[in-house]
C-alpha cells in the first residue's frame, strides 16, 4: 500500500491543472481510499490517495489513454489518436526519468496539437500552441523521433 497527497488550489488559473494531474494520477493506479479536506489559512483542498500498483493484468484491461484524457468534443483520426497515444508514453517516460511531473515537458493539450500537426522537425514545434524555442530546442528530436517511428512502423 502506498498514500501520495496532492494539492488542488481554488484559483481557476492553476485549479484545472492540479484536477487533471490528481484524475492521471487516479486512472493510473487501483485506489483503496480518498480523503480529502480544505486546508485551514490556504485556498487549496489536500487530496489524500492510499493505492496500490495496478496488476499486470489491470493494465492490460484499462482503456487506452486517449479515451480517458481527450477533452469530450475531440475528433482524431485513427492516426492522430497512435500519434497522441505515442507521445503521451514518450512524455511520460521523459518526466519520469527526469523525476519531473509530466506536464512540465509537455500538457496533454500540447501533445494533442501535435498529433494534429504535421510535425517533421523540431522547429515545425515552434508552429504549435505551447512550444516556445527553449521547449522545441530541449524536446524537439526528441517529439520527432518518436513521429518518425511510428511512420517507420506502418511503412
Amino acid at each position: 500500500m502506498k498514500i501520495k497527497t496532492f494539492e488542488i488550489r481554488v484559483d481557476p488559473a492553476v485549479r484545472e491543472r492540479d484536477e487533471r494531474i490528481v484524475n492521471e494520477f487516479l486512472a493510473a493506479v487501483r485506489v483503496s481510499r480518498l480523503h480529502c479536506g480544505c486546508l485551514r489559512g490556504r485556498s487549496s483542498w489536500t487530496v489524500i490517495v492510499i493505492f496500490h500498483d495496478p496488476t499486470d493484468e489491470e493494465i492490460a484491461a484499462a482503456p487506452a489513454l486517449v479515451g480517458d484524457f481527450l477533452p469530450p468534443a475531440t475528433d482524431l483520426t485513427g492516426q492522430e489518436c497512435e500519434r497522441y497515444e505515442a507521445l503521451c508514453l514518450w512524455r511520460d517516460r521523459r518526466a519520469e526519468a527526469m523525476g519531473r511531473k509530466p506536464f512540465v515537458i509537455a500538457s496533454n493539450r500540447d501533445l494533442l496539437n501535435i498529433a494534429r500537426n504535421d510535425v517533421a522537425t523540431p522547429e515545425d514545434l515552434l508552429e504549435i500552441r505551447g512550444f516556445g524555442p527553449r521547449r522545441a530546442e530541449r524536446y524537439g528530436a526528441e517529439i520527432v523521433a518518436v513521429l518518425d517511428s511510428l511512420e517507420d512502423a506502418c511503412g
